[in-house]
C-alpha cells in the first residue's frame, strides 16, 4: 500500500503492508533533505502518533542506461519509525481535511 502526503517541502510516502491491523514500525519514503525531528513532528502532530525513534537511511536513486541516455530516479531518504504505542492506520489515510480545517480557524 503507498499513500503520498505532501506538506509544504516535506513529502511523506508510507511504504506498508495492508493486511497490517496493528503497526509497530512504519516505512516511510521522504525527500533527502527530511530530518529525524522533522518527520517526528510530522506524524505527531498530523496523525497523532507517539514516535518512540526514528532511524533514516539516505537512498540513491537508480540510474539506468536508455537508448544511450542516462536516465536517474531522483535520491530520496528511507525513514523507518518505531511507535511506542501499536496504532491501526486506515488504507484511506489522508490528513488534508485537518490542514483545511486549520486553515479555517
Amino acid at each position: 500500500m503507498e499513500k503520498v502526503v505532501h506538506f509544504p517541502k516535506l513529502p511523506i510516502e508510507f511504504l506498508m503492508r495492508p493486511s497490517s491491523n496493528s503497526i509497530r514500525d512504519v516505512l516511510i519514503k521522504t525527500i533527502p533533505s527530511a530530518s529525524k525531528p522533522e518527520i517526528k513532528r510530522i506524524l505527531e502532530s498530523v496523525y497523532g502518533c507517539e514516535v518512540e525513534k526514528v532511524r533514516t537511511l539516505n537512498m540513491r536513486g537508480k540510474k539506468k542506461m536508455r537508448g544511450g541516455r542516462l536516465i536517474a530516479r531522483p535520491d530520496y531518504k528511507k525513514a523507518y519509525v518505531t511507535l511506542k504505542n501499536p496504532s491501526s492506520f486506515s488504507p484511506d489515510m489522508n490528513p488534508i481535511h485537518l490542514v483545511k480545517e486549520e486553515k479555517n480557524k
